[in-house]
Protein backbone atom coordinates (compact mmCIF):
# COMPACT_ATOMS: atom_id res chain seq x y z
CA UNK A 1 0.00 0.00 0.00
CA UNK A 2 1.40 3.39 -0.97
CA UNK A 3 1.55 5.98 1.77
CA UNK A 4 0.75 9.70 1.04
CA UNK A 5 2.05 12.67 3.21
CA UNK A 6 -1.46 15.08 2.93
CA UNK A 7 -1.66 17.72 3.71
CA UNK A 8 1.75 18.28 2.61
CA UNK A 9 3.84 20.68 4.87
CA UNK A 10 4.13 24.47 4.18
CA UNK A 11 6.23 25.70 7.26
CA UNK A 12 7.79 29.26 9.01
CA UNK A 13 10.49 30.38 7.74
CA UNK A 14 11.44 31.36 11.63
CA UNK A 15 10.28 27.00 12.72
CA UNK A 16 13.02 24.83 11.53
CA UNK A 17 15.82 27.11 10.51
CA UNK A 18 17.97 26.65 13.50
CA UNK A 19 18.12 22.85 12.88
CA UNK A 20 19.53 23.20 9.13
CA UNK A 21 16.16 22.79 7.26
CA UNK A 22 15.58 26.01 4.80
CA UNK A 23 15.46 29.36 6.05
CA UNK A 24 12.73 30.38 3.48
CA UNK A 25 9.08 29.27 2.58
CA UNK A 26 9.37 25.52 1.23
CA UNK A 27 7.09 22.60 0.77
CA UNK A 28 7.86 18.90 1.72
CA UNK A 29 6.23 16.39 -0.51
CA UNK A 30 6.27 12.31 -1.16
CA UNK A 31 7.02 10.58 -4.11
CA UNK A 32 6.24 7.37 -4.84
CA UNK A 33 6.52 4.55 -7.53
CA UNK A 34 6.42 0.66 -8.22
CA UNK A 35 6.89 -1.28 -10.76
CA UNK A 36 6.25 -4.97 -10.97
CA UNK A 37 7.65 -7.46 -13.81
CA UNK A 38 7.90 -11.63 -13.87
CA UNK A 39 11.08 -12.69 -12.73
CA UNK A 40 13.56 -13.68 -15.49
CA UNK A 41 16.50 -15.46 -13.05
CA UNK A 42 15.64 -17.34 -9.53
CA UNK A 43 18.51 -17.43 -6.67
CA UNK A 44 18.75 -20.94 -5.35
CA UNK A 45 20.45 -21.03 -1.67
CA UNK A 46 21.28 -24.35 -0.14
CA UNK A 47 23.93 -25.77 2.09
CA UNK A 48 26.15 -28.86 1.30
CA UNK A 49 27.03 -31.01 4.59
CA UNK A 50 29.80 -33.69 5.37
CA UNK A 51 29.67 -35.51 8.52
CA UNK A 52 32.60 -38.09 9.84
CA UNK A 53 34.17 -39.29 13.15
CA UNK A 54 37.04 -36.79 12.54
CA UNK A 55 37.34 -32.96 10.47
CA UNK A 56 39.43 -34.04 8.16
CA UNK A 57 37.41 -36.85 6.61
CA UNK A 58 34.23 -34.81 7.00
CA UNK A 59 35.85 -31.68 4.86
CA UNK A 60 36.52 -34.51 2.15
CA UNK A 61 33.28 -35.67 2.73
CA UNK A 62 31.78 -32.07 1.70
CA UNK A 63 34.29 -31.03 -0.88
CA UNK A 64 33.10 -34.27 -2.42
CA UNK A 65 29.47 -33.47 -2.66
CA UNK A 66 30.69 -30.05 -3.63
CA UNK A 67 32.28 -31.60 -6.32
CA UNK A 68 29.55 -33.43 -7.81
CA UNK A 69 27.42 -30.31 -7.53
CA UNK A 70 29.70 -28.01 -9.71
CA UNK A 71 29.29 -31.12 -12.35
CA UNK A 72 25.53 -30.54 -12.08
CA UNK A 73 25.71 -26.50 -12.52
CA UNK A 74 28.49 -27.00 -15.16
CA UNK A 75 25.60 -29.50 -17.16
CA UNK A 76 23.44 -26.98 -16.75
CA UNK A 77 24.96 -24.55 -18.89
CA UNK A 78 25.63 -22.06 -15.39
CA UNK A 79 28.27 -19.35 -15.99
CA UNK A 80 30.72 -19.61 -13.55
CA UNK A 81 30.16 -16.12 -11.77
CA UNK A 82 26.91 -17.08 -11.01
CA UNK A 83 27.89 -19.55 -8.95
CA UNK A 84 29.13 -18.33 -5.20
CA UNK A 85 30.54 -21.16 -2.79
CA UNK A 86 33.50 -19.43 -1.07
CA UNK A 87 32.80 -20.62 2.58
CA UNK A 88 33.06 -23.41 4.85
CA UNK A 89 31.93 -23.77 8.46
CA UNK A 90 32.90 -26.84 10.86
CA UNK A 91 32.04 -27.70 13.78
CA UNK A 92 32.21 -30.71 16.21
CA UNK A 93 28.34 -32.63 16.75
CA UNK A 94 28.12 -33.62 20.31
CA UNK A 95 25.58 -36.75 21.93
CA UNK A 96 22.97 -34.98 23.62
CA UNK A 97 21.23 -36.76 26.53
CA UNK A 98 19.82 -35.83 30.12
CA UNK A 99 23.36 -36.19 31.61
CA UNK A 100 25.02 -33.39 29.38
CA UNK A 101 24.59 -29.86 29.76
CA UNK A 102 24.32 -27.83 26.46
CA UNK A 103 26.98 -27.89 24.70
CA UNK A 104 29.19 -30.16 27.02
CA UNK A 105 27.91 -33.86 25.38
CA UNK A 106 30.30 -36.40 24.61
CA UNK A 107 32.12 -35.44 21.14
CA UNK A 108 30.94 -37.86 18.55
CA UNK A 109 32.28 -36.33 15.18
CA UNK A 110 32.16 -32.95 12.84
CA UNK A 111 30.12 -31.48 10.37
CA UNK A 112 31.09 -29.50 7.51
CA UNK A 113 29.41 -26.88 5.74
CA UNK A 114 29.60 -25.70 2.69
CA UNK A 115 27.09 -22.60 1.94
CA UNK A 116 26.34 -22.46 -2.25
CA UNK A 117 24.61 -19.41 -4.10
CA UNK A 118 23.28 -20.06 -7.62
CA UNK A 119 22.10 -17.92 -10.26
CA UNK A 120 20.11 -19.72 -12.75
CA UNK A 121 18.93 -17.48 -15.53
CA UNK A 122 17.14 -20.39 -17.81
CA UNK A 123 13.86 -20.17 -15.93
CA UNK A 124 13.26 -23.98 -18.26
CA UNK A 125 15.97 -25.49 -17.07
CA UNK A 126 16.00 -24.92 -13.55
CA UNK A 127 13.42 -27.40 -12.01
CA UNK A 128 15.37 -30.59 -13.26
CA UNK A 129 18.65 -28.72 -11.75
CA UNK A 130 16.77 -28.71 -8.13
CA UNK A 131 15.70 -31.97 -8.57
CA UNK A 132 19.25 -33.18 -9.39
CA UNK A 133 20.98 -31.04 -6.45
CA UNK A 134 17.63 -32.27 -4.24
CA UNK A 135 18.54 -36.00 -4.98
CA UNK A 136 22.29 -35.71 -3.33
CA UNK A 137 22.67 -36.74 -0.14
CA UNK A 138 23.93 -34.03 1.95
CA UNK A 139 21.74 -30.70 0.12
CA UNK A 140 20.15 -28.67 2.10
CA UNK A 141 17.99 -26.15 0.73
CA UNK A 142 17.00 -22.96 2.87
CA UNK A 143 15.47 -20.48 -0.40
CA UNK A 144 14.69 -20.33 -3.67
CA UNK A 145 13.91 -16.74 -5.18
CA UNK A 146 12.77 -14.89 -8.07
CA UNK A 147 15.00 -11.54 -9.41
CA UNK A 148 15.84 -9.81 -12.49
CA UNK A 149 18.21 -9.74 -14.78
CA UNK A 150 18.62 -5.86 -15.33
CA UNK A 151 17.33 -4.56 -11.98
CA UNK A 152 19.66 -1.90 -11.87
CA UNK A 153 18.04 -0.28 -14.93
CA UNK A 154 14.57 -0.92 -13.74
CA UNK A 155 15.66 0.87 -10.49
CA UNK A 156 16.75 3.77 -12.85
CA UNK A 157 13.44 3.93 -13.81
CA UNK A 158 11.65 3.75 -10.63
CA UNK A 159 13.69 6.54 -9.50
CA UNK A 160 12.65 8.68 -12.28
CA UNK A 161 9.41 8.33 -11.97
CA UNK A 162 9.43 8.42 -7.97
CA UNK A 163 10.83 12.20 -8.35
CA UNK A 164 8.20 12.98 -11.37
CA UNK A 165 5.31 11.89 -8.93
CA UNK A 166 6.69 14.09 -6.34
CA UNK A 167 7.17 17.33 -8.48
CA UNK A 168 3.83 16.59 -9.45
CA UNK A 169 2.35 16.61 -6.38
CA UNK A 170 4.36 19.42 -4.80
CA UNK A 171 2.94 21.70 -8.01
CA UNK A 172 -0.77 20.46 -8.07
CA UNK A 173 -0.91 21.44 -4.12
CA UNK A 174 1.02 24.47 -4.94
CA UNK A 175 -1.22 25.64 -8.07
CA UNK A 176 -3.88 26.43 -5.92
CA UNK A 177 -2.16 28.03 -3.31
CA UNK A 178 -0.57 30.59 -5.78
CA UNK A 179 2.31 29.76 -5.53
CA UNK A 180 5.01 27.84 -7.62
CA UNK A 181 8.06 25.87 -6.99
CA UNK A 182 11.59 27.86 -7.24
CA UNK A 183 14.08 24.77 -6.78
CA UNK A 184 14.97 21.86 -4.77
CA UNK A 185 16.70 21.98 -1.51
CA UNK A 186 17.17 18.42 -0.53
CA UNK A 187 15.91 14.56 -1.80
CA UNK A 188 16.23 11.83 0.85
CA UNK A 189 14.44 8.32 0.91
CA UNK A 190 14.25 9.19 4.64
CA UNK A 191 10.66 10.82 5.61
CA UNK A 192 10.38 13.63 8.25
CA UNK A 193 11.22 14.65 10.89
CA UNK A 194 14.23 12.32 10.67
CA UNK A 195 15.38 13.81 7.61
CA UNK A 196 16.90 16.73 10.28
CA UNK A 197 18.99 13.95 12.32
CA UNK A 198 20.33 12.01 9.38
CA UNK A 199 20.46 14.05 6.37
CA UNK A 200 20.95 17.37 7.35
CA UNK A 201 23.92 16.75 9.41
CA UNK A 202 25.76 15.20 6.65
CA UNK A 203 27.56 16.66 3.75
CA UNK A 204 25.97 15.51 0.82
CA UNK A 205 21.79 16.13 0.71
CA UNK A 206 21.38 13.89 -2.04
CA UNK A 207 20.24 10.20 -2.32
CA UNK A 208 17.72 7.56 -3.09
CA UNK A 209 17.18 4.55 -2.04
CA UNK A 210 14.97 1.88 -3.98
CA UNK A 211 13.37 -1.32 -2.04
CA UNK A 212 12.81 -4.54 -3.94
CA UNK A 213 10.39 -7.02 -2.56
CA UNK A 214 12.04 -10.32 -2.26
CA UNK A 215 9.66 -12.61 -3.12
CA UNK A 216 9.45 -16.14 -2.67
CA UNK A 217 9.19 -19.03 -4.90
CA UNK A 218 6.00 -21.74 -4.02
CA UNK A 219 6.35 -25.52 -4.73
CA UNK A 220 3.38 -27.08 -5.58
CA UNK A 221 5.21 -30.68 -6.04
CA UNK A 222 8.45 -32.10 -7.71
CA UNK A 223 9.74 -30.13 -10.94
CA UNK A 224 6.89 -27.96 -10.88
CA UNK A 225 7.35 -24.38 -9.62
CA UNK A 226 5.61 -21.08 -9.94
CA UNK A 227 7.71 -18.22 -9.75
CA UNK A 228 6.26 -14.86 -8.22
CA UNK A 229 6.64 -11.74 -9.84
CA UNK A 230 9.23 -9.12 -8.71
CA UNK A 231 7.64 -5.79 -7.35
CA UNK A 232 10.40 -2.73 -7.06
CA UNK A 233 8.98 0.20 -5.14
CA UNK A 234 10.64 3.07 -4.24
CA UNK A 235 9.37 6.39 -1.98
CA UNK A 236 11.45 10.23 -2.06
CA UNK A 237 10.88 12.68 -0.13
CA UNK A 238 12.01 16.28 -1.43
CA UNK A 239 11.76 19.78 -0.40
CA UNK A 240 11.16 22.19 -2.52
CA UNK A 241 11.95 25.97 -2.18
CA UNK A 242 8.76 27.94 -3.52
CA UNK A 243 7.66 31.74 -3.96
CA UNK A 244 4.50 33.04 -4.52
CA UNK A 245 3.52 32.87 -8.73
CA UNK A 246 3.59 35.83 -10.66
Amino acid sequence: MKRFLFPLLIVPISLFAEGGLPDKPYIYVEGDAEVQKPADVVTLRFDVVGRAPDQPKANQDVQTKANKIFELVKNAKVADNDVIADDLRSEPELEQNESYSRGHGKLIGYKVTRPFQIKVRDLTSFPKLVDELLNLEGTEFSGIEGGLQKQNEIENEIGDKALANARERAEKTLKQMNMKIDSVFAISPVAFPEIESRMFVQESVTYLGVRAAKVGLPVSSAAQYQVAPVKLTESVHVIYLISPAK
